[in-house]
């Protein structure tokens, strides 16, 4: 339940932020351009994410319109070359 890639070990440089929400999607060729607001800073930012392979572009744009409709709450955590948005609460839930 994780959107992005970390590409190395933990970085000096981390920004975390929890409760953010997806308030909108748009895809743009290979391009996901991603909406997100809120936290405890009430943060409002862009993130465009790149999916070269299609197959993978369509299942990232189907899980964030699905964060985006049910409103939830995703952890953002940003280094200097890599942003993920994660789902926390999926990870701690019973399957």
């Amino acid at each position: 339940m994780r959107l992005g890639e970390r590409t190395g070990g933990v970085a000096d440089d981390m920004e975390i932020l929890q409760e953010v929400r997806v308030l909108g999607v748009t895809v743009e060729g290979a391009d996901v351009l991603v909406d997100v607001y809120g936290g405890r800073s009430t943060v409002c930012a862009s993130i465009r994410f790149t999916f070269a392979d299609r197959q993978r572009r369509h299942q990232a744009v189907d899980l964030l319109r699905r964060w985006q409709g049910e409103e939830t709450a995703l952890t953002f955590s940003s280094t200097a070359d890599t942003i993920t948005l994660q789902n926390d609460q999926a990870l701690l839930d019973p399957a």
